[in-house]
């Protein structure tokens, strides 16, 4: 069995940087809201500076739930990467959108994922459609996690001519 461990630091009120084993950064970061009723609360204000500086290239950061999608979006290319090699599959650009529907309600988990699979190059669309689902339903560690609380969509728009 692996194991993956990931460490988060608060740095603000609202933002977190999250480190994984190899050094990796990233910047996860509420709502403005919610970090103006995080500040409004605060014991002794002056522990964070009013806003943070922002990282080079990056905005205040991501939201939990966008890292969600982003997981989901990240597994499942590196695996149809790789199922489209070994079908020797010209993919010249690849692109996924990923979409989620919450409710308007507290808590707000997706209750519907649409992963957009976009491809560039001379690629079948066929061999596409069969690589997305493939990567999603059968490879994919996240949208393994995932099951069955929501569902989980597939699209594929055919390579452009």
């Amino acid at each position: 069995m692996s194991t993956v461990k990931i460490t988060i630091e608060r740095v603000g009120p609202c933002a977190y940087d999250a480190k994984d084993a190899l050094g990796n950064t990233m910047r996860l970061a509420g709502s403005a809201e919610l970090e103006q009723q995080i500040r409004e609360r605060l014991p002794d204000p002056t522990v964070f500076p009013e806003t943070l500086p922002a990282r080079e290239n990056t905005g205040p950061g991501f939201r939990p739930m966008a890292l969600l999608l982003i997981s989901l979006a990240g597994c499942s290319a590196l695996d149809l990467g790789l199922i489209l090699a070994r079908q020797r599959q010209d993919v010249r650009g690849l692109w996924i959108e990923a979409e989620g529907e919450r409710p308007e309600t507290t808590p707000a988990p997706y209750t519907q994922i649409t992963l957009k699979f976009i491809a560039a190059g001379p690629v079948d669309p066929a061999a596409l459609e069969r690589a997305a689902e493939l990567a999603v339903r059968r490879y994919c560690s996240v949208a393994d996690t995932l099951r069955p609380e929501i569902t989980v969509l597939t699209e594929v728009q055919p390579p452009a001519p």
